[in-house]
């Protein structure tokens, strides 16, 4: 979403306020039913899913708080947008707690629902 707002049309503001917050409503949405499923799923994939989410909203919040400060842009040089202004690197280690989880969860499957 950072992205998508930094790079909203100039020309269509209010249109653009009501798409992209519709689009942050279906992502949140979507967000939230998967934290309940991987709890139900499994109490540790949820709980790495969890810290996964929390430290993902708290990075992408204030990236997103940040591109709304700005102006839209009006060219296609100002297309990229430098890394320093949108660092994910904090949620590396946290995707790696959560794949790690969802593999000892698959692990400690005897018979995988797939293949049912």
């Amino acid at each position: 979403m950072p992205y998508a707002i930094r790079r909203r049309r100039f020309d269509a503001a209010p249109e653009e306020r009501v798409r992209l917050s519709e689009t942050l409503r279906e992502i949140q949405g979507s967000l939230s039913y998967h934290l309940a499923w991987t709890k139900i799923e499994s109490e540790a994939v949820g709980a790495a899913y969890a810290e996964l989410v929390q430290e993902l909203r708290k990075t992408a919040g204030a990236a997103m708080r940040a591109a709304w400060e700005v102006s839209p842009i009006e060219s296609d040089t100002a297309m990229n947008i430098p890394s320093a202004q949108i660092d994910l690197s904090a949620l590396q280690t946290l995707e790696t707690a959560y794949i790690a989880a969802v593999r000892e969860h698959l692990r400690a499957l005897k018979r995988p629902w797939w293949s049912r």
